[in-house]
């Protein structure tokens, strides 16, 4: 084998850069390349500079790491600010235009109705189930949710639920409307006795009025007054109990006569939230070809 070398020695106490290259008997390298460095403990200073730089490093990223989270908690504070103003001036915005009656004009019915209250809900798909409540019964056919919930006509999945219970038999969904939607056959699980439906001039504003649910969960609530919302007319109502996913088709009664139906909450209020009621006039009229088979009020 064959060896090479070039040393030499340089300035200033250094030893020059040393190179050997070392080639096997077929004369490919098959070595290494050594570089000399500065002698005197020029590893301890060159170690020294490196840990500097580390904690130079470490120093910097701890700095921008804090900076980042202040900024977080900052923009945080500021969202938290703001949602609580929205949500004690929420009640304001929505009030601001409620009124003593409608400014869309309501059908008028004079009909009685079972009211509803029943906890309903169906698979429509693997994996997605709608949850609504009965708003009332009229001659086997169920009226449910008070608003569109964007369902296609058919029978319905052998799952179907009336409060928690399974339904015997096919249940059809017949039509799926702005105001809600029906089904057929279904009565109410118990007897109950029927309750007139309440015209625009039969509501009183300001005074106390009764959502009705199952057993003993009935809770009370205020009417507010009138309001639009994408050109329909709705009842708001303030409630002291928040209005969970499933609850929309609650039947609200008062002074003995159905007034509507929950259909949606209003997000922005941060003390008793508000709720869109279907004017029950509104939820009749649009379905009574499935309810009312001689056409008559």
């Amino acid at each position: 084998m064959k060896n090479r070398a070039t040393e030499g020695v340089g300035r200033n106490g250094f030893e020059s850069l040393k190179v050997r290259i070392r080639r096997d008997e077929g004369g490919g390298p098959s070595g290494h390349m050594c570089l000399g460095l500065p002698a005197g403990g020029c590893f301890s200073r060159f170690s020294c500079v490196k840990a500097s730089g580390h904690r130079f490093l470490l120093a910097l990223a701890c700095t921008a790491f804090f900076s980042l989270v202040r900024c977080i908690v900052f923009i945080v504070l500021i969202i938290l600010v703001q949602a609580t103003s929205i949500g004690l001036n929420g009640s304001r915005v929505l009030l601001k235009d409620v009124s003593e009656l409608p400014e869309v004009a309501l059908p008028e019915v004079a009909v009685s109705v079972i009211p509803g209250g029943d906890f309903f809900s169906t698979r429509i798909e693997p994996g997605k189930v709608i949850k609504a409540t009965v708003c009332f019964y009229k001659g086997g056919v169920a009226v449910v949710a008070a608003h569109d919930c964007g369902l296609s006509p058919g029978i319905l999945d052998h799952c179907t639920l009336l409060n928690d219970e399974r339904v015997e038999g096919e249940v059809t969904l017949i039509e799926d409307t702005a105001w809600g939607f029906a089904v057929r056959p279904l009565e109410s699980p118990d007897e109950r006795q029927e309750l007139p439906l309440a015209n625009a001039r039969d509501v009183s504003v300001g005074e106390p009025a009764t959502c009705l649910l199952p057993g003993s969960q009935s809770f009370d609530v205020e009417v507010a007054g009138w309001t639009t919302r994408e050109g329909r007319p709705y009842l708001v109502v303030s409630s002291p109990r928040k209005i969970t996913n499933g609850m929309s088709g609650v039947p609200v009664v008062q002074n003995g006569r159905i007034i509507g139906f929950v259909a949606a909450t209003w997000p922005l209020s941060a003390r008793a939230p508000y709720i869109y009621v279907s004017p029950a006039p509104a939820v009749y009229n649009e379905l009574r070809n499935h309810l009312d088979k001689d056409g008559a009020p």
